[in-house]
Parts: structure tokens; sequence; C-alpha cells
């Protein structure tokens, strides 16, 4: 396999009164074309700031974020716009649906803001539906939907555009046990089934055993690696077994 993205010594300080803080602290790591991967940590851990760089939201104060062969740190920010839109595509855990459109218009979003119609797209975006099992749903509001439909719009409109990589920061933070299983499943099927490349952030163990490996990150440096490989069983034992070696 390929690699897809790429991060190179990635640093990050933000201001704090006189001072600064230090977010991210030298990390490097590389992902597979394909490969599902999460990034694990606690809260204030710095992988939520490592996500924001890998997509190109922000810029490292030094390091090279690289994504399908582009390095985004040698684009001027327009530039980076539109190489994010056409190669990532984002999950939140707050799902950032435009409540004025209908589903299938949420789905289609990517496309209608690049000014094409929904009706040259529609084949793609109804097999999304299909994917996501929202047909019956299509014309709703997202207000007609449960947090987990919400989600599962989040996730077709994620994978509207073919993107080289999907980037999903704690989506199932917002979810219940059940219908966040139902999202990892999707999320899983999509790498699995599709071959398209995942980066999950997550602080849950339960949710980080989905991946091929994890990266386990701690006051933003990369304390270990953990390769669990391609498996349809997402126990969490060897996983959280290696996390209590580590003493997490």
């Amino acid at each position: 396999m390929s690699v897809i993205l790429e991060a190179h010594d990635l640093v990050k300080r933000y201001p704090l009164g006189e001072g600064e803080v230090e977010a991210l602290r030298g990390i490097s790591l590389s992902v597979e074309k394909g490969e599902f991967v999460a990034i694990m940590g606690s809260s204030g851990s710095g992988k939520s700031t490592m996500l924001q760089l890998l997509g190109g939201l922000d810029l490292p104060t030094s390091g090279e974020v690289v994504i399908d062969g582009v390095s985004l740190t040698t684009l001027d920010e327009e530039q980076r716009t539109l190489t994010r839109r056409a190669k990532t595509g984002f999950v939140f855990q707050y799902f950032n649906l435009i409540p004025l459109l209908s589903v299938i218009e949420n789905i289609a979003l990517p496309f209608l803001i690049s000014g094409e119609s929904l009706a040259a797209h529609r084949p793609h975006v109804d097999a999304l539906l299909d994917l996501v099992g929202l047909t019956a749903k299509a014309h709703n509001s997202p207000d007609q939907l449960s947090a987990g439909e919400q989600q599962r719009v989040a996730l077709a409109r994620a994978l509207a555009t073919e993107p080289a990589i999907i980037l999903a920061d704690e989506p199932t933070g917002n979810l219940d046990y059940t219908t966040g299983t139902e999202i990892l499943d999707l999320l899983w099927d999509s790498c699995d089934r599709l071959g398209q490349t995942i980066v999950l952030v997550t602080h849950d163990a339960r949710a980080a055993a989905y991946a091929d490996r994890v990266f386990v990150v701690r006051d933003g440096a990369l304390l270990d690696e953990v390769d669990l490989g391609r498996r349809s069983d997402h126990q969490a034992g060897a996983l959280i077994g290696r996390l209590a070696e580590l003493g997490l």
C-alpha cells in the first residue's frame, strides 16, 4: 500500500499570556491508503490539535503535513482550502448539518458549494443514502432526525467527494452506546469494503479498537503505536491491556 498521509515533526504552540503553550511537540506519523487508524488520548493530550493540522484546518508552528502527495504547509490559504475540500472529508462530534437543507441536500453540500447541481450527482448521492440507511428520509430536515441519523448524514456528506481521507473527531461522543456502535460499524465498513482511509480521533478505547493501528498521544507527544491489525472482531481487550502497561 502507498502512504497517503504524512506528518513530519509537527510542533504547535499557542500564545498564553506573555508566553506560549506547546500543544504538540514534534509528532511524526504516516498513514497508508485504505488504513483505519485512531489517534487516542485524554482531554488536553493534543489529539484534536493533531486532527486540525492533519486536515489542513490549521497550520503547524513548524513541521509538515502531506496529503496524497500535496504538502499543505507550502500552500496559501486559498490553495489549502481547495485542497482540503478535494482531498478530505470531516465528521465532527456535533454533526454540523445545515438546518435549512434537507438530508439529501446536506449530503450533496460539497457539490452545491462548488456550483454543481444535485441532479448531476443524484445517483451517487442516492447510493450514499442507501449506504447509511436513510433513503426513506432523504427529504427530511435535520431536526426531524435522531442524533444517530444526523451523524449518518454527516458521514455520507464526508464520503460524497470520495476524498483521499476521512478525519473523524470524536464522532460517537454525542451518541449513546448502541448508536455510537452503528456509526463505528459504518466507518469500519467504508474502510474495509470501500477502501476509504480513516483517521479517527477519540478518547474511547472501544472506538479506537476498530482501527488497524492506534497512535497514543500524551502531553502533545506520540507515546506509543499499537498495531491491532485488520479484523472484524473489534474487542478492546488487547488495546486496553497495552494502555494499562503505559499507565493510561
